[in-house]
């Protein structure tokens, strides 16, 4: 069987599985529950056989095309490959840039930028010194200097081939119906009917972003790559991880992070903020398999947190000035119960959450990142401007939203509520 009839057996499969679970809503006959688990064996049998199959057509169509894995960069032609997506457009358009004199059109399109290595962090919390966070742009293609964590260097990450990508969301509440018992030898032993798993679909969204250079900053072919890697990516950067968080999933919107369902809520009232979400990050641990691992706050809000004082008027984070109260050194971003925060606008002031995010959520990229150049948009080729577009693919699958909380938050009540030593 090829791809689309496997695709076609699984469809109906799930089709008979669901009419039997549509027409039994107060619960399943024996027969009917040994009938459904059958067909759920089905369908994970034929997604198997999918995966398999769309990995040998996609192995015929890397070596049909060279193993192109990335692009020219990567291929076995003895120059060194790109470490930027600066340096890589600069590779490819080169030719045409130098080339290019004041009155011309000018039109470069280079191939699509994929990163090389693998990502991984860099920074750690808690460190005496200012040295900047990687990103998933600045791990393998910008070489700049970042100051803060964004959301997707907390999430998991995974690249996607295809149009669309299919998973299953897991229930807060994984049974639905009885559980084990301890029972005794001979005795009947009790059933368990858990919750059917929901087959979520997500198509990855097009996040792009315009900026403009002048004629006289083309001629210098250095100092163009940098721009790129410190302008243009940061700019799209924002965008992503605005989409990533509260996109609404209307046109071609993602649907972010913080509008998905099944995601548990917790309101922080007028109590200590800090004690608030020390709670959420515990109805993580209660309600799901996982441990929280950060949180996300709008910058006002967590600005009232870090500003907080004891009873003797000491910041609880750490004073302004190095080695203030014996601290030795400036924590720019600490964490707060031992989790990395996020300060981000892309969150709604007032608002918070907390989870899990490595395993509760995943970016889903396709593709890398194109920049293409043109002196011909709106005014341009009258006022000597060029104008550079970047831009990438991506996704977000949740398939695991208990495993985060959010809700209300007063940062104003940890300032004034925190108890201090003795004076």
């Amino acid at each position: 069987m090829n791809i689309k009839q496997l695709k076609a057996a699984k469809a109906d499969v799930v089709a008979k599985a669901k009419k039997i679970l549509d027409e039994n809503p107060d619960g399943l006959t024996d027969e009917d529950l040994a009938t459904v688990e059958e067909f759920q064996a089905k369908a994970a049998d034929f997604d198997s056989r999918i995966e398999k199959a769309q990995k040998q057509v996609n192995l015929r169509a890397a070596f049909s095309n060279g193993y192109d894995d990335a692009d020219e960069d990567t291929k076995n032609t003895g120059v060194e490959a790109a470490k930027s997506l600066g340096d890589h457009f600069i590779k490819h358009a080169e030719p045409r840039l130098k080339a290019f004199s004041a009155g011309d059109h000018l039109a470069v399109q280079a191939p699509e930028f994929k990163a090389a290595s693998d990502p991984s962090l860099t920074s750690t919390q808690g460190q005496g010194v200012i040295d900047g966070y990687a990103t998933e742009y600045q791990r393998a293609i910008v070489n700049q200097r970042r100051e803060r964590l964004v959301a997707a260097d907390i999430m998991g990450s995974a690249r996607m081939n295809g149009a669309v990508i299919k998973y299953l969301v897991e229930k807060a509440q994984r049974i639905a119906e009885g559980g084990p018992e301890t029972v005794a030898e001979g005795a009947k032993k009790p059933y368990v009917r858990y919750n059917p798993l929901e087959l979520v679909t997500e198509s990855p969204a097009k996040v792009a972003a315009l900026t403009k250079i002048s004629d006289e900053m083309i001629e210098d072919l250095p100092f163009l790559a940098d721009y790129i890697n410190q302008q243009l990516v940061y700019d799209l950067s924002v965008k992503e991880e605005e989409q990533l968080l509260k996109g609404d999933g209307q046109g071609s919107n993602l649907t972010g992070l913080f509008k998905r369902e099944g995601i548990q809520k917790l309101d922080i009232g007028s109590g200590d903020a800090f004690d608030g979400l020390l709670e959420a990050i515990q109805m993580v641990a209660l309600v799901t398999p996982l441990t929280a691992d950060g949180i996300l706050l709008n910058p006002s809000d967590f600005q009232s947190l870090r500003i907080a004082k004891d009873n003797n008027g000491q910041y609880l984070a750490g004073g302004p000035f190095q080695g203030q109260y014996g601290n030795g050194g400036i924590i720019l971003n600490p964490s707060i119960w031992g989790l990395n925060v996020i300060s981000t606008p892309a969150v709604d002031k007032g608002t918070y959450m907390v989870g899990a995010f490595r395993q509760g959520a995943t970016v889903l990229r396709k593709g890398g990142i194109r920049v293409d150049a043109t002196n011909s948009n709106v005014d341009d080729f009258e006022n000597n401007l060029t104008t550079l577009r970047a831009e990438e693919r991506l996704g977000l699958m949740v398939p695991r939203p208990a495993a985060f909380v959010t809700g209300t938050i007063n940062s104003g009540a940890a300032a004034g509520s925190t108890a201090g030593a003795a004076a």
